[in-house]
């Protein structure tokens, strides 16, 4: 209703100044001076009537004016329309009045609507009358036109309002339903991530004592145990940026190998669930080279290239064949490649039996 009601008030300031200024040249000399001056007010009110539509304030009163002006408008003709316009369908004032009804259709309720373009057009009229009472009849279609061009406006914006409101109905229920979407994609992606913790953690810790033949001392043993139950205790999720190169190399001094890590100085401060992402990957990375590798060093080198941060991880163990991993191994699929996805990045494996291992980790995914 707002944009329909700037909208009828513009095109009525429009199309009121155009017809008073052409109207005023068109009257004979001796009555310009009157009929300028009736057009001033007709062009003034349509300012002062599009303003106060602006404000939405008291809108009972302002169609009470409104109409009253219009109708003095419609008995002033025979001071505004020169004697030589006969036909009632030239007139400015038959111009002013169609976009006055037509206006009251788009802004306010049918019953009101009606009322107003009835009342102008019974105004319109009878200045008519007045002015040349032997041309009335011919007038009279005229004024009948423009009561159907109201009911037809009136259609109209009727249907394109249950069009609108349908189409706002639709938007609605896309972004209800999109809106569930994203809830219920970040419950998986929280699980998928805790998930993915436990079994860099606790099931990790487990693994390496079930071991057949392993001897881990206690004070090892407990110092793991305690880093596992620190990284599943439960905190509020935070989004801000941390350091990389010290998350990274807390994970690496985590770890039984010898690692010749290469960092980059202009890494930065990271996103931290990304950060995160990208240390719980290499985590389960290096364990990976611990348990399959048969190998006790490797290399680990993080850069940035251009706006990505690239972890890459590399062995020269063993070496395997990705496509022949079974699908209950889900080291890689959930707690490295999954991971990384999870946050918009990226890991990759490359390997061959008897070559050695690369992944490379990208945030983001490029």
């Amino acid at each position: 209703m707002g944009f329909a009601r700037m909208a009828s008030g513009w095109l009525r300031l429009v199309v009121v100044s155009a017809c008073a200024v052409l109207a005023v040249a068109a009257m004979p000399v001796a009555g310009m001076p009157l009929a300028a001056a009736i057009a001033a007010v007709a062009i003034a009110w349509s300012v002062a009537y599009l303003a106060w539509i602006r404000s939405a304030r008291r809108p009972r009163l302002l169609a009470a004016v409104d109409l009253t002006l219009v109708t003095g408008l419609c008995l002033s003709q025979s001071f505004t329309v020169p004697t030589s316009q006969a036909l009632h369908g030239n007139t400015w004032i038959l111009v002013t009045v169609s976009i006055v009804a037509v206006g009251y259709q788009l802004t306010h309720p049918g019953a009101a609507g009606a009322l107003a373009a009835l009342l102008v057009a019974g105004a319109d009229l009878v200045g008519v009358i007045l002015d040349r009472p032997g041309t009335w009849g011919a007038a009279l279609p005229n004024v009948l036109w423009l009561l159907v061009q109201s009911a037809l406006s009136r259609s109209f914006y009727r249907l394109l309002l249950r069009r609108s409101r349908a189409a706002d109905t639709a938007a609605a229920s896309a972004a209800t339903a999109r809106l569930q979407w994203q809830v219920a994609e970040a419950r998986r992606t929280a699980e998928r991530e805790h998930l993915a913790t436990l079994h860099d953690t606790a099931c990790a810790t487990l693994l390496m004592v079930s071991v057949p033949g392993s001897w881990i001392r206690p004070e090892v043993l407990r110092a793991q145990a305690a880093r596992d139950l620190e990284r599943l205790a439960p905190e509020r999720r935070r989004m801000d940026d941390i350091d990389l190169t010290e998350l990274l190399t807390e994970e690496i001094a985590a770890h039984a190998l010898q690692i010749r890590a290469r960092f980059d100085t202009g890494l930065g401060p990271v996103w931290r669930p990304a950060a995160g992402a990208l240390r719980g990957s290499l985590g389960e990375t290096l364990r990976n080279v611990i348990r399959h590798a048969g190998v006790t060093t490797a290399e680990v080198r993080a850069r940035r290239d251009g706006h990505r941060i690239v972890v890459t991880v590399q062995d020269r163990g063993a070496g395997f064949d990705p496509a022949d991993v079974p699908p209950h191994r889900q080291g890689l699929a959930r707690s490295v490649i999954g991971r990384m996805h999870t946050v918009g990045g990226r890991a990759t494996v490359e390997s061959c039996p008897g070559e050695g291992t690369t992944v490379r980790l990208e945030w983001p995914r490029g």
